[in-house]
């Protein structure tokens, strides 16, 4: 019964993270070609006037380019460093992270927001923050966030705490935050893009697996009617590794596709038959393997982490 439990769970997490199609614009990659690029809809970014920028390290190229690309400015936030890693004019840092309420070295996104006197212009959002974006996104007001014209995010610890990858964060009361943090995001954005971090690996569970940090990217619905859910396979020609040594972590199952059938299907329909039939072939043997690991992994004969 426990197990049944925690599979409900999962799949309630899961499938709030169901990407859609949008009908308006295509992909566009700004920054570094491994960690730090992210994917956007290439649409209104042009009107952008403020890029928030919270979680800097040693990498602020996402930032340089597409105020570069875009004639914007943009806000970076980190209290874990001292400054910015490359230094422009509209570049504009402050050691101060981001959080539920302004406690020490830590604000608030609205807060920020409301002292930079940004709240009537087109603003874009990126926050990689290591596990403290659930805190801060639970607590942000929804006119907050609505503010943002796309919210490109890191999200961390699905399944465990690096470097151990033992599935803790499974568990039901954690797992329940993570998903009304989503849904939140889910009323008043689409879900656009997902791509797998593969410096950490995946988690095996029954029929389910689950990425342990995952790069998202969610465009305001108020641009859009209606969408259905993308037909888009992941990773795409937009998206790079992570980590460059190792290959990048194929989201070849649901709820990032629909089906292996549909799947390819999908394939024949966007890039045909004759060009196509080597990557169906690779997603079939993906599909056998991956059912093979969960039935090995199901009578303990392995681990439940891979990074395939």
């Amino acid at each position: 019964m426990e197990v049944n439990r925690i599979l409900d769970h999962i799949y309630d997490f899961l499938r709030e993270l169901k990407p859609y199609h949008l009908p308006i614009g295509d992909r566009v990659r700004i920054g570094s070609n491994g960690d730090g690029g992210y994917v956007l809809l290439n649409r209104g970014l042009q009107d952008v006037e403020v890029l928030y920028s919270y979680g800097v390290g040693t990498n602020s190229d996402f930032e340089f380019m597409f105020c570069e690309k875009y004639n914007a400015i943009a806000r970076l936030y980190d209290h874990t460093v001292d400054t910015m890693p490359l230094k422009k004019d509209f570049l504009y840092f402050k050691k101060q992270g981001v959080g539920a309420k302004k406690s020490g070295s830590v604000n608030t996104i609205e807060n920020h927001i409301n002292e930079n006197g940004d709240g009537n212009k087109k603003l874009i959002l990126k926050i990689d923050v290591e596990g403290a974006e659930w805190d801060t996104l639970l607590h942000t007001p929804n006119a907050t966030l609505e503010s943002f014209e796309q919210i490109a995010i890191e999200i961390h610890n699905l399944h465990s705490f690096c470097p151990v990858y033992n599935g803790i964060n499974l568990a039901k009361s954690i797992l329940d935050k993570k998903t009304q943090v989503i849904k939140k995001i889910n009323n008043l954005f689409y879900l656009y893009h997902a791509h797998a971090n593969n410096f950490q690996p995946l988690f095996y569970v029954n029929r389910f697996k689950l990425p342990n940090v995952m790069e998202l990217t969610f465009v305001n619905k108020k641009y859009f009617k209606s969408a259905e859910y993308s037909k888009t396979i992941f990773p795409t020609e937009f998206d790079r590794p992570n980590n460059p040594e190792r290959a990048d972590i194929k989201l070849h199952f649901w709820p990032f596709h629909s089906g292996t059938i549909n799947y390819l299907l999908s394939i024949v329909i966007q890039i045909g038959w004759r060009k196509g039939w080597k990557k169906m072939l690779n997603i079939i043997y993906n599909c056998l393997e991956s059912k093979w690991k969960s039935v090995i992994i199901a009578i303990k004969l392995r681990r439940p982490t891979s990074y395939s």
